[in-house]
C-alpha cells in the first residue's frame, strides 16, 4: 500500500501583503454571489492560494471557519487544475457565512471552469 497517495497535498499561500496586491492591482477577477476569484499569472510554475474574508462576514471563528472551507476546496481541486504558474485570491462575500464545505467547492468549480483553469 502506497502511503503517499492518503498524504493531503500541500498548498503553496499567498503570505506577504505585496504578493495580495499585485494580484488585487493587476489580476483578473470572477465571481459568484458569495465567492469572488481573482487570478494572476506569477513568474513561478506553481500554483499560490491566497483567502481573505471580510469582518463584514461574521466574527473572527467565522471568518477563519470560511477561510478553512475555501482552503480544503482548493485543496482538493488541485489535481484537476491543468494550467500552472497563477496566484489565487479567494475573496468571500457577506453571505459566505452560511456556506458548507459542497456550496464552497462548488462556487470554486464554477469559477474555476469559467477562467479555463478546469474542465
Amino acid at each position: 500500500m502506497d502511503i503517499k497517495k492518503f498524504t493531503p497535498q500541500k498548498i503553496n499561500r499567498l503570505k506577504k501583503n505585496y504578493l495580495f496586491q499585485q494580484v488585487y492591482k493587476k489580476g483578473k477577477s470572477l465571481a459568484t454571489p458569495r465567492t469572488v476569484l481573482l487570478f494572476r499569472k506569477n513568474e513561478e510554475h506553481l500554483n499560490r492560494l491566497g483567502v481573505t474574508v471580510s469582518k463584514k462576514v461574521g466574527k473572527s471563528v467565522v471568518r477563519h471557519r470560511v477561510k478553512r472551507l475555501y482552503t480544503e476546496a482548493f485543496r482538493n481541486m488541485q489535481e484537476q487544475i491543468h494550467l500552472q504558474g497563477f496566484d489565487f485570491v479567494i475573496i468571500a462575500r457577506k453571505h459566505a457565512d452560511r456556506l458548507n464545505y459542497h456550496e464552497a467547492f462548488k462556487d470554486l468549480q464554477k469559477l474555476l471552469k469559467r477562467g479555463k483553469f478546469i474542465s
